[in-house]
């Protein structure tokens, strides 16, 4: 598992002006994942030579992500970093709020179209497990695991199952033994469909002590592992 708390990858928010509150959300769910996300508007200080400073937070980055609007399109500066990151190779993710194509150097990239009021994490997981699955599989094991309600759990768990048949034994024992700890998924209707099978071939590496919780709550719900 990615050590809790230990930023494991970085992004660099690429930009305009204008669409500063879409990154600015897009940002917060890559907090969730613990992953830093750099916004020059948020981060370069008004005493540091600003496009130094990018450059050098360009070096630091893995993974790019271009907010891409008409706005994107009308900043020089923007597609210069565009260019930037694909020369550097980065793990590159272009969100379009409003259709625009990923443009110049961005263009063998698919968009992903978002609605700019309310992304979604799940836009982000693709690119980021191209760069590093191991770390996406382990923050969505956590974010799963520590679901505070029944619907979140089933919503975190949508996140994840596209990467179950890519996880480690270590990483399914481990979504095992949080569930087993944590109520909340055994009020989940769509966990009593998706838990059993990983349990059935992997539950013989868990604790005992866990495994016996995991079957006790189940059976509350009549379903015997």
């Amino acid at each position: 598992m990615g050590v809790k708390g230990v930023c494991l990858v970085k992004a660099f928010m690429s930009y305009q002006t204008a669409d500063k509150a879409v990154a600015a959300r897009i940002a917060a769910l890559l907090k969730s994942m613990s992953i830093d996300a750099f916004m020059a508007h948020e981060d370069i200080d008004v005493s540091h030579q600003w496009r130094a400073e990018l450059l050098r937070q360009l070096k630091l980055a893995d993974v790019f992500i271009a907010i891409l609007s008409a706005n994107y399109l009308t900043s020089a500066w923007c597609v210069q970093e565009s260019g930037i990151a694909a020369f550097r190779e980065l793990t590159i993710i272009a969100l379009s709020t409003d259709g625009t194509i990923p443009p110049g150097f961005l263009g063998e990239f698919q968009g992903i179209r978002i609605d700019p009021g309310a992304p979604t994490l799940k836009s982000l997981l693709p690119g980021l497990a191209n760069r590093n699955v191991v770390f996406t599989i382990d923050k969505l094991v956590e974010k799963f695991g520590h679901s505070g309600s029944y619907r979140t759990a089933e919503d975190n768990f949508v996140l994840l199952e596209p990467f179950l048949d890519r996880a480690s034994k270590k990483q399914k024992v481990s979504l095992l033994t949080l569930s087993a700890h944590n109520s909340q998924i055994f009020d989940a209707g769509g966990c009593h469909i998706y838990l059993p099978p990983i349990v059935k071939t992997h539950g013989k590496f868990m604790r005992p002590e866990d495994l016996a919780k995991l079957r006790q709550e189940f059976s509350k719900y009549n379903i015997q592992l």
